[in-house]
């Protein structure tokens, strides 16, 4: 997967993770109140009570504040291990994919830089090896982390399939229902629509297949009901049931039935949000027992509860679909509501002063986040946005042979990872201990700089590169960060174009391809190493700005790759400008073939490497004569 949907992907389940431990805090405190106000509340503000747990979920941003209750009950003291493992960057995972080294190396950018040459060589067989071991040891390649994310995506990507057939069955089932237009009947409707306030266009409709009374849609909703019950029904008894379903209308309860589904597709994991959402309906339908009961007499309230006794018997679903809402109930469920229709009165269902203040108070400590919680992670965030593919370019030196080129074998790579998994708490650790000594505004000060870089960056297309005072506080804990370092094509024309007035050696498109190879794609990136680097970090140390940015202006490239594919097999080509006082090798070609694929490459003897690589049957030979024929000096 290329970094930025993965990159997508990784901040939004991280969203969905811290979310999903706040409200599950948040469920926990309503129903505990629940049970301290269960005499003192009415049903309707007892099921708006739930209301902040849902906008908790629904929340991408909150602000920072004293008073929040997770200053108290910290997620990171909750659940460290994930915490853990949603501090890393967003894109680290699928970068340190090519990635041979700890992540807090302190090698110069120059060692850094030597790896980038077999940066898609390394890709390829990175991925092989994970295929290769899949079925043994998948669990340890892919990381928890990612494991973790991968079965959520399955599970969402379940349940929205079953949501889409269960609602294709509903509409279905809701063609072939026969509009009611008995005079009587529809007369009763009329009158029960007016009574309630209900201004909007509703059909009644009589199906045996929907579970009903229902109310289905709540764009153009639509009342059903079965033509069985129908015809055991008295005219009061219709009149209360189309009042209980018309208060659903009015209340937009289906909708509010949507937002819960879509919330228990995204947190299908947490028991105590499903939990949440049985509850929520339970409140759901007393409230609206007491939306009817507000606009019948005080008398017609004994006849409205054996009504919906008498409907329960006839039939009764637990079976909860979004898109539609209808009497249900179970036994002990029912007790509750017959005795809230028993004591019921009037102005219950009007405002309550201690209802207003519970759900206000609730709201003041659970919808904002603790103090000092956001800035770091904001930081971060802010960081990886600046520029992932030149982040990409940052991943640390890499292991030589004799001749300067990158040996990879599955065993290195095996190895390097499990040296990053060990590094990598302490690494965290590390940094999260540097945040807590930060000041806020020295925090606030970087998060704006890294956000106006990138803000310069996408206005200009220009080159900027930050000296960080803090390094740790930088991704993978680098002194520099880039903004605009790679330019990406997806046309030859359009990479020529920019290639063609750089100075120095570029590739272009050979014209001994072999049959069927197409373009894909290419990337051009400046130079990552060099005296603009050296004088950068010299001006940073001696301004004693927190980051200190300065425009870099190039016009030789430090790394060149070209990508072609046939649809099945891809061929990648790569130039490397080396650095000064970097190895550069002997002259000439040579040619290595494993397992993970085949690759030529060498050097000019003065200033840069080259490569071809692929995994497709193209033989030596060829190879050879394909990397001659791309190089253009």
């Amino acid at each position: 997967m290329s970094p930025a949907p993965y990159a997508s992907i990784i901040l939004f389940f991280d969203w969905v993770i811290r979310s999903s431990l706040m409200a599950g805090i948040l469920v926990v405190l309503v129903l505990i109140l629940q049970f301290l106000l269960r005499n003192k509340l009415e049903a309707r503000w007892k099921y708006l009570l739930w209301l902040p747990v849902a906008i908790r979920l629904l929340l991408p941003w909150a602000p920072e504040s004293s008073l929040s209750l997770y200053n108290v009950l910290s997620l990171e003291a909750i659940t460290p291990g994930i915490h853990e493992q949603n501090q890393s960057p967003t894109i680290k995972k699928e970068a340190e994919r090519f990635s041979v080294a700890p992540v807090l190396s302190e090698r110069s950018l120059t060692l850094e830089t030597n790896r980038i040459e077999e940066e898609s060589a390394l890709n390829h067989e990175a991925e092989t090896v994970q295929e290769s071991r899949f079925w043994w040891s998948g669990f340890k390649q892919i990381g928890f982390f990612n494991f973790c994310m991968l079965v959520w995506l399955a599970g969402v990507l379940f349940l929205t399939v079953k949501t889409v057939y269960d609602q294709l069955r509903l509409k279905q089932a809701l063609r072939e229902g026969r509009t009611i237009e008995t005079p009587l009947l529809s007369s009763l409707f009329h009158e029960e629509k007016q009574r309630l306030g209900v201004k909007r266009k509703v059909r009644f409709v009589a199906s045996e297949r929907i579970p009903g009374p229902s109310v289905v849609g709540f764009n153009k909703p639509v009342i059903v009901i079965s033509p069985s019950l129908l015809g055991t029904l008295q005219k009061d008894q219709l009149q209360y049931i189309l009042a209980h379903e018309f208060a659903h209308i009015r209340r937009w309860d289906v909708a509010v039935n949507w937002v819960m589904h879509i919330i228990l597709i995204l947190h299908w994991f947490n028991p105590l949000l499903w939990l949440a959402v049985h509850k929520a309906r339970e409140g759901q339908e007393m409230a609206c027992d007491a939306c009817a009961l507000d606009r019948l007499s005080p008398q017609q309230s004994s006849a409205y509860g054996q009504t919906i006794i008498h409907v329960l018997e006839y039939f009764s679903s637990n079976h909860h679909q979004p898109g539609l809402v209808g009497l249900s109930a179970t036994h002990k469920q029912m007790k509750k509501r017959l005795l809230m229709i028993k004591h019921f009165h009037n102005k219950s269902y009007h405002l309550s002063i201690l209802g207003m203040t519970v759900i206000l108070a609730l709201g003041s400590v659970t919808l904002v986040n603790a103090k000092g919680s956001d800035a770091g992670q904001a930081l971060q965030t802010a960081s990886d946005q600046t520029d992932l593919e030149s982040q990409v370019a940052l991943s640390h030196g890499s292991d030589q042979g004799s001749s300067g080129e990158i040996q990879v074998s599955s065993e290195y790579l095996a190895a390097q990872q499990q040296s990053y998994e060990e590094v990598r708490p302490k690494a965290i650790k590390e940094r999260d201990e540097l945040i807590k000594t930060v000041p806020a505004e020295d925090k606030k000060f970087i998060e704006d700089e890294i956000n106006r870089v990138r803000e310069l960056t996408e206005k200009s297309g220009d080159t900027y590169v930050m000296y960080h005072k803090y390094a740790k506080l930088n991704r993978d804990g680098h002194d520099l960060s880039f903004s605009g370092i790679a330019n990406h094509y997806s046309t030859y024309e359009d990479y020529f174009k920019k290639a063609s007035a750089l100075n120095g050696s570029i590739l272009q498109q050979p014209a001994n391809l072999p049959e069927g190879y197409r373009f894909s794609k290419a990337t051009i990136k400046g130079p990552l190493g060099g005296e603009f680097y050296d004088d950068l970090r010299a001006e940073g140390k001696k301004s004693g700005e927190l980051v200190y940015t300065k425009k870099f202006d190039w016009n030789e490239a430090g790394l060149i790759l070209l990508e072609y594919t046939n649809g099945k097999e891809t061929l990648m080509l790569s130039q490397y400008k080396i650095s000064d006082g970097e190895r550069i090798g002997m002259e000439g070609l040579e040619y290595e073939s494993s397992r993970y694929g085949k690759r030529v490459f060498g050097s000019d003897g003065k200033q840069y490497k080259y490569s071809v690589y692929t995994k497709s049957d193209i033989t030596k030979e060829q190879l050879i004569e394909i990397l001659k024929a791309a190089v253009k000096k």
